[in-house]
């Protein structure tokens, strides 16, 4: 397997989180019905909309830039995706008409796409100390 680049990491992750967000709607809709499915879809696409808005942050900054700037930019991107996942979940289950165990099991199967990433993407001929 040749080394994925870090976008194309990112697009693997993101692929994977609405993949396994779509099976979570399919297998919510077989099982609780058109609501669950709906609460499936919501819980999941926050997931992967969070992971979209930091994956933008992190790759604003270009190529040789200070490693102060590439912190920054991670640090930054990281404490506004987690007021953001915060904010829309709070929202969803506020005022969405949601059921709240399809939306969180969808949003926590999603974030397991970072797992489900690694055999596809880690390249073992990177050693790291």
């Amino acid at each position: 397997m040749r080394a994925m680049g870090a976008k194309q990491v990112t697009r693997t992750i993101l692929l994977i989180q609405l993949l396994v967000t779509l099976s979570g709607a399919t297998a919510a809709l077989a099982f609780g019905g058109a609501q669950a499915a709906y609460s499936a879809l919501v819980g999941g696409g926050i997931s992967a909309l969070v992971t979209s808005y930091f994956a933008s942050q992190v790759f604003s900054v270009h190529v040789g830039s200070p490693a102060t700037k590439i912190a920054r930019a991670f640090y930054t991107g990281e404490l506004i995706k987690l007021l953001l996942t915060a904010v829309l979940l709070s929202v969803a289950l506020l005022w969405l008409q949601v059921s709240p165990l399809p939306l969180l099991l969808a949003y926590m199967a999603a974030l397991m796409a970072y797992w489900l990433a690694l055999p596809f993407t880690f390249d073992a001929s990177v050693r790291t100390l």
